[in-house]
């Protein structure tokens, strides 16, 4: 109870913060009106950077928003009509073979970066292995029909297809396995939601999916502006002028797709546009963004503890960069 009340009192001063930039906000256009000056306002929209940045924070908002809405959907009705009994069947208890199911669940429930957020979440508190539930998380949004095939669109190759699959499937199992606790309070952050058992099947599913977007959703908009802000202010250029060497390449690609936050469907366009990049910093770029983006990071704080979300990103963006290095001498 102290945690509902502790969290209420922090939405209540949100909401005072928000009003008062709301009455100032309303003040200074009040004062410009008076003075004749609403001239200057159009002169700062038409400032190209703040048109670059208004350009990207819709763009991620526009992806993202449909598949978090479609990931609460897909979490509602595994809260209502999938039994916690049915998940035990599927997912033993080896961290191992668990890890390596959830990794594919993808095919199950195909999600994007944003929407694999709340079906874990359900995923877990049904009682799967935490070390399930990492994978999945991981894995879903590259491991999936969708992506694979947009991988394929943009490449022409089967090559970066089977490089993508393979490097996210290691890392998710690898990761999954590594940090995953024994005990899935250790991950989850609880958050109050309606019990009422009166409630249809049907308005449980929407309910429950209503909760979940509204927590998810804030927090993307908070993630999206923050990936914005770096995409507009922080030059592409400057990541492929320090990507000459090898490792300095797969680095300066893994943290350029963190920044960006692009949607996992589509980052794949983005990668083939970097013609003078190794295909393995490319496969890296395409790997890292859809887990440890930005944009995700922060839902992923609203989702999980934050001890667990740290190890996390640690765990994520070592492992991909040590498989990049090992990938950049393999393929040459």
């Amino acid at each position: 109870m102290k945690k509902f009340e502790d969290k209420r009192k922090k939405e209540e001063r949100l909401k005072k913060f928000l009003i008062t930039i709301g009455v100032i906000f309303t003040f200074t256009l009040f004062n410009l009106w008076q003075s004749n000056s609403f001239s200057q306002i159009s002169k700062i929209f038409q400032n190209p950077k703040l048109q670059v940045f208004t350009i990207i924070l819709f763009a991620i908002l526009i992806e993202g928003f449909p598949f978090i809405l479609i990931g609460s959907l897909i979490s509602g009705i595994i809260e209502v009509f999938v039994s916690e009994d049915k998940f035990k069947q599927l997912f033993p208890n080896n961290k191992f073979a668990s890890a390596f199911i959830g990794s594919f669940l993808g095919f199950l429930f195909p999600v994007c970066s944003c929407g694999e957020i709340p079906v874990t979440r359900r995923l877990i508190k049904k009682g799967i292995p935490p070390s399930g539930g990492i994978s999945y998380l991981l894995a879903t949004a590259i491991i999936n029909p969708i992506t694979l095939f947009s991988t394929y669109l943009a490449f022409s190759s089967f090559k970066m297809v089977w490089g993508r699959f393979i490097i996210a499937f290691i890392c998710s199992i690898f990761v999954g396995i590594l940090i995953a606790p024994s005990d899935k309070k250790e991950i989850l952050k609880d958050y109050e939601e309606d019990k009422d058992e009166k409630l249809p099947k049907f308005q449980k599913v929407f309910t429950h999916s209503l909760n979940d977007f509204l927590i998810m959703g804030k927090y993307l908009i908070i993630g999206g502006t923050v990936a914005s802000l770096f995409s507009t202010f922080i030059s592409r250029d400057f990541f492929l002028i320090i990507g000459r060497n090898k490792i300095i390449s797969i680095l300066s690609m893994q943290i350029l797709s963190i920044l960006l936050s692009l949607c996992s469907y589509a980052d794949a366009f983005v990668a083939s546009s970097f013609t003078y990049m190794s295909s393995i910093s490319k496969i890296i770029f395409m790997v890292t963004g859809p887990m440890i983006s930005i944009s995700l990071i922060i839902v992923y704080f609203a989702a999980f503890k934050e001890k667990f979300v740290k190890k996390l990103i640690i765990s994520v963006f070592l492992t991909l960069f040590l498989l990049g290095i090992i990938g950049s001498f393999i393929g040459g």
